[in-house]
């Protein structure tokens, strides 16, 4: 069987959340072989780990631009939709910031299931446009990373913690690949 490791990055949310120290990311570098996937983001754990000699060979993930939505916390809506986004977000974030108190929490089921149901109120305040070009960039994601695991190697995959619970579902699903979410901390 191959090995998906996923692995969940904060990226701009990490000043927020300072718990997920970057140096936790780079021994995962250092031990794994096969392929490795960083998404073109920005933010302190990405510099970590775009620093790292093994990241020269690392593989781009398809970006998520077209189907990214910031967060509204703070933010008057022109829709009831919108105004439900902020306000879920205000809430999701404060409620981050109670559990986020260990590495290992961002990289939990909890996490996923939180920003999937975001991704829900997303969807319905954006409508189907932003919905579908997520859906399609999460599905060329999975298919690049499937590429790898087809030809028989180890995958190293750093996701945004926003859309890692999109691939988590799909390797789950996907009888062939052992799925690992490494103990940071």
């Amino acid at each position: 069987m191959i090995t998906v490791t996923l692995v969940s990055l904060l990226h701009s949310l990490g000043p927020r959340f300072p718990v997920y120290a970057s140096s936790l990311l780079l021994p995962l570098l250092d031990e794994h072989q096969g392929d490795l996937w960083l998404p073109a983001i920005k933010g302190g754990d990405m510099t970590a780990l775009r620093q790292h000699a093994k990241a020269k060979s690392a593989q781009l993930l398809a970006p998520l631009a077209a189907g990214w939505c910031d967060f509204a916390a703070g933010e008057a809506g022109d829709t009831p939709e919108l105004d439900g986004l902020a306000s879920y977000d205000e809430e999701m974030l404060d409620n981050l910031l109670m559990y986020w108190h260990s590495p290992a929490k961002i990289n939990s089921p909890i996490t996923d299931n939180l920003f999937e149901l975001r991704r829900g109120v997303v969807d319905e305040a954006h409508g189907s446009k932003l919905a579908v070009a997520w859906e399609q960039q999460q599905q060329r994601r999975f298919e690049q990373i499937m590429a790898g695991a087809w030809a028989g190697r180890d995958q190293l995959c750093f996701v945004e913690v926003e859309s890692a619970y999109w691939l988590r579902q799909r390797f789950c699903e996907t009888a062939e690949i052992t799925l690992v979410t490494p103990a940071l901390g």
